[in-house]
Formats: C-alpha cells, structure tokens, sequence
C-alpha cells in the first residue's frame, strides 16, 4: 500500500461556532421633576439600549447594560412643550453552551417594543422589550485538494487524474472596528438663537461601504431634526431639519479593492451640544455618534481542485469528507410601498406636519424556495403644530409590511437584512390622515454548496486473479449516463488511449456509441 502526497491550497472560512438569544422585560414608573409642568400630552419617545458589559464564562454570559428613553410632551399649564429623559439599568445571564471566558462573544440588539404611557399628569409608565442575539464567530482553514505532490508516480502516467472548479468566497477579513461620526450643524439665519434643545432625531442612511488599499470608504448621510427653545421673548418652540452627508474612511489591514465587503453597523454612543459661533451666539449644534461596525471582507476566487482518480496498473482507494462552503456572493435588495389612514379626531385643519419619523419592527424571516420572506410592521409616528394657536399634536399608525427579497438558492449572510424608511408623509384628507411610506430593503446572500473533496488517496495492488482474467480488447456499447472518464475508470485505461484508439476529440459521448477498450 502506497499514500499519495497531495497539494493542498488553504482557504478561509467563518463559521458560528456558539450562538445564544434572548429577551428581556425592563419597566419603570418616573415622576416629574419638580421643575418640570404638568403632561397634558404625550407627542413623541425614543429609546436604545447600550451595552456596558458582555463577560464570557464556562456556558454563559453576562450581560450589563442600560435601556435609556426620552419622552416628548405637551404642558396645557405654560402652553409649552417638554421633554423628560431617564434610564432603566439591567443585568442578565443568558445560557451559551460551549462558551469559555476567552471566546470574544459579539452582541446584536432591537427594541422590539416600548410602550410609555401616563398614569398621571405627574408620573409615566415606561415598558420595553430589548431582543439580544449573541454569538461567537470563528476563523477555521479549509484545506481543498489541487492535485497530486510533484515528481509522484503520477507523472509516470500510473495515475489518471480529474480536475473540476470550485467557486469559493473565502473570508480575508473578519473583525469589530467603530466608525466616529463628528458634525457641526449651524442654524439658517432666519432661525433664533437657541436656549435649549427639547428633541432630536438622529437618523443614519444610505450607508455604503467599499473596500481600498488596507482601508475602507465610509459614505453615507445623516438626517437629522432638532427642536428648541429659543432665546428671547418670543418662547414658542422653533424646528430645525437638515441632512448631512458622511464621509471618511477607518483603517484595514489587509483590505483591498477585490474584496467584497459584508458589513453591519450598529449606533452606539450618541453627544449632542450647543456651541457658540464666532459672533458667540448660541446658533451651533454639534454631533459626536460611534457605529459600531461588525466587518466582513470576502475574496472570490475560482480553485482548481482534484475531483477524482484512478490506477492504471493499481486501485486507487479515495477517500472523501464533505466539504461545505460559500460560492457566489450577491446583493438583494428592493422597495415596499406601505399606506394606511389615521383619524383626525381632535386636531384643527389648520394643523400642520413638522416631523414624521418611524421605528420599523422586523418580526420574522422566512427562507424560501425564492428567496427571503420578511415581515413585519412600520411604527409611524408625526408631529403636528397648530399654526393657529402653536399647540402640537401627534399622530401614530402601525404599517404592516410582508416582502419578498428575491435571491433563489441563496442563505443570508452572517449580517441579514437591512430595512430602511426611504420616504414617510401623512396627508389630511376629510376625517383622516393618510399616510404612505416606502420601505427599502437590502441583504447580503450567498450561494452556498456541499462538496465531497478528497482526502487522501492509497495505491493498492489490484486482486492477481481478477486482473488476469480481465480481457485485453473489450468493444463497449455507450449506455445513457455513461462518460468517458467513467468508462475509463472502470476499466483502468488512460483517457488518451481511449481518446486515440477511438479518435475522440471531445470528452462528450452519445448513448449507443461503440467505443473500443484496449489495455
């Protein structure tokens, strides 16, 4: 018995090596500060978790963190428009089996509900539901066979070998990094200075992410909404609205322009400040924000491996493992017009739109035969001010979704899917306010394939009796299904001799052929 030395080339992949998720109820009941008037009405709320520790130990993880909120609302007491913000600390173990204290376990989270409601005209109930996804990703080295080790038998012609292509994404890239988002924001010079910020909306979009030498373009745009007080007599709140573009770049080692990127982002730690300008009037807004990137860079690359071989003058024993990996990589994506009405019940014609913002609620994933499903809902919600009388309003609806992002034959990458409000507006029409919002959709797929690669291969001394009576000239009817590599198999003939003895010029053979087989 003889083993075959055979070249290797290494490929890298990713893998989910744990994975663990998790809910968690927070609520709290908050008084007014004595400084602040009394709700009349609620008009707007936001909130997002931030994570302060995630420890690793034997099968489980601890989590440290902090929900925080801000509500928005109306006072009937000074006619005025208030804002009260609080946190709701929380400290959980979720169960991860196989997990060890040095894993580097990662952590996905969404606000699947926040509710915030008024028990009184001096005390809110605040109730949320936080989802957690946590998992550990792992590089491992997959080793696929290109051929037989220089100057083996093989060159002697004693071993006839089969080549096939293998499209492969390997992973070049895997690792956590931050992107620092820094802007300065200056009021028109129609607008009052400020006294206060009461509200923002800090909205991050159209982030696109390209792969350069050992870096990574970062481009992208911030809407962002304020609401103040201004300074002076004239004490009715102002609104001020713009989109900034973003741009900049984080360092990469080992980036490069053939590489496809698969990147996730996350908001993270957000600071908003009013500064003075140069005439040191309170008239500049400034923004620090931290994305939290989960980086992916994938190189697509066709390999030559071995797929198969046999003996001339021995058996060849080969032996397989299966072998999983990504192929191709692609980019789906689309849009989803949604509508719905509301009724205006309460709120004078002459009321008029200042903010709309959404919280979109994904609430399963299907994979089908066509690609994946996705459902779920998108929270509206708009501020309205009388021009009348400045009294603000709010008006909410729920815009169920069901969309199909198309990609036949593919899984979702390790980052899923992306939704966006690409456009959100309410309309007064008689009793109702409608409303119409377009969804925009993103994911990155992979097709993904299962290969039986070899091994190792072992010569083997063919039975002496069996090789004896093998006759020397053999005439083969071709039957369906049969190939030329098969025929040779079978009988241990080098595919050039039965391509001369039968002047093949093509490895394609049709059912019925005569084809002659000499050893």
């Amino acid at each position: 018995m003889e083993r075959m030395e055979l070249e290797k080339k290494k490929i890298y992949m990713e893998r989910m090596k744990y994975r663990a998720s998790t809910q968690i109820a927070l609520e709290d009941d908050r008084n007014l500060q004595d400084n602040k008037p009394d709700i009349t009405q609620i008009l707007g709320q936001k909130g997002y978790i931030r994570l302060e520790e995630l420890k690793p130990a034997a099968d489980h993880v601890t989590m440290k963190g902090k929900l925080y909120y801000k509500v928005l609302y109306q006072s009937d007491e000074e006619q005025s428009i208030c804002f009260v913000d609080g946190n709701i600390p929380f400290e959980e173990q979720v169960y991860m089996e196989g997990v060890r204290p040095e894993d580097l376990v990662q952590a996905r989270w969404e606000l699947e509900d926040m509710t915030i409601g008024m028990i009184n005209s001096r005390k809110l109930s605040i109730q949320a539901v936080a989802a957690f996804r946590l998992f550990v990703e792992e590089l491992y080295e997959e080793e696929l066979p290109t051929g037989l080790a220089e100057g083996r038998d093989s060159e002697k012609g004693q071993l006839q070998c089969l080549k096939r292509t293998m499209d492969v994404a390997g992973i070049s890239v895997l690792k956590k990094d931050i992107f620092r988002i820094r802007e300065e924001m200056e009021l028109p010079q129609n607008c009052p200075n400020i006294a206060e910020l009461i509200w923002d909306e800090i909205e991050i979009a159209e982030m696109d992410f390209k792969p350069v030498e050992e870096k990574i373009f970062v481009k992208g745009e911030m809407k962002a909404f304020f609401l103040y007080e201004p300074q002076g007599d004239n004490r009715q709140a102002q609104v001020f609205s713009t989109v900034v573009p973003i741009n900049g770049s984080i360092d990469c080692q080992g980036c490069s322009e053939e590489l496809i990127a698969d990147i996730c982002y996350q908001a993270g730690q957000q600071e908003i400040e009013v500064h003075e300008d140069f005439d040191g009037e309170q008239r500049i807004i400034s923004l620090e924000m931290v994305l939290e990137l989960y980086i992916k860079l994938y190189k697509e690359e066709k390999v030559e491996i071995l797929g198969d071989c046999y003996g001339l003058f021995q058996e060849a024993a080969v032996q397989t493992r299966e072998s999983e990996y990504k192929t191709m990589f692609m980019r789906s994506s689309g849009k989803c017009k949604l509508a719905g009405e509301t009724p205006t019940e309460g709120i004078p014609g002459s009321a008029k739109l200042l903010h709309a913002a959404a919280v979109i609620q994904k609430e399963e994933e299907q994979l089908t035969e066509k690609g994946v499903e996705v459902l779920g809902a998108a929270e509206t919600n708009f501020l309205l001010r009388d021009e009348m009388d400045g009294r603000f309003y709010r008006i909410c609806a729920s815009l169920p979704f069901r969309y199909l992002l198309e990609s036949p034959g593919t899984s979702a990458g390790g980052c899923g899917i992306t939704i966006e409000m690409e456009s959100l507006n309410a309309v007064r029409n008689g009793e109702n306010w409608e409303i119409k919002a377009v969804l925009s959709f993103g994911m990155s797929a992979f097709r993904t394939a299962k290969e039986a690669v070899i091994q190792e291969i072992e010569l083997h001394e063919p039975d002496a009796g069996s090789y004896k009576k093998a006759p020397g000239m053999v005439g083969y009817v071709v039957r369906p299904g049969d190939c030329l590599w098969d025929i040779g198999k079978r009988y241990m003939v080098s595919m050039e001799n039965l391509r001369e003895m039968n002047h093949l010029t093509k490895e394609e053979i049709k059912p019925g052929s005569k084809i002659l087989i000499v050893k």
